[in-house]
């Protein structure tokens, strides 16, 4: 009995672009903003909250600190949500039929005595059609 072992290995998911992704990962991107809007507003009411819990016992330091660490959380955000815009109008112009990097996940292949490891590691792709897998390109299992 030959020994084995499974890896851990890299997996691009590409996407053909068609109308119905473009509204999908519009609507991503939208649900992201809205996601990142309501994490900052809740952000400025914990800190207006923890600002006048202080009240009279802290100094005016402390209420300057957690303002400006308030100030500079809100700056990420912002930026954050300018790229997000700007992706989503990326998105828009995407050419259908067009492949677009969707992401990469961890998958993983078995490795025996006798395979080629550059090739059991290599690149691995997905292309996928509005959610079906259309391709496999790269090394496999079999």
């Amino acid at each position: 009995m030959s020994k084995s072992v499974t890896l851990k290995r890299t997996v691009t998911i590409k996407a053909i672009v068609t109308e119905d992704f473009k509204k999908y990962l519009t609507y991503e991107l939208e649900t992201s903003i809205k996601d990142l809007q309501k994490k900052m507003s809740d952000i400025e009411v914990q800190a207006k909250g923890l600002i006048d819990s202080l009240g009279k016992d802290s100094s005016p330091e402390q209420s300057k600190m957690i303002s400006q660490q308030l100030q500079v959380e809100k700056q990420q955000q912002e930026s954050t949500v300018a790229d997000l815009k700007k992706r989503i109008e990326d998105a828009k112009n995407l050419k259908l039929d067009s492949e677009f990097i969707q992401g990469t996940i961890d998958g993983f292949t078995t490795i025996k005595a006798g395979d080629n490891l550059y090739q059991k590691l290599g690149a691995l792709e997905i292309v996928v059609k509005d959610g079906v897998v259309q391709e496999i390109k790269g090394e496999q299992e079999g």
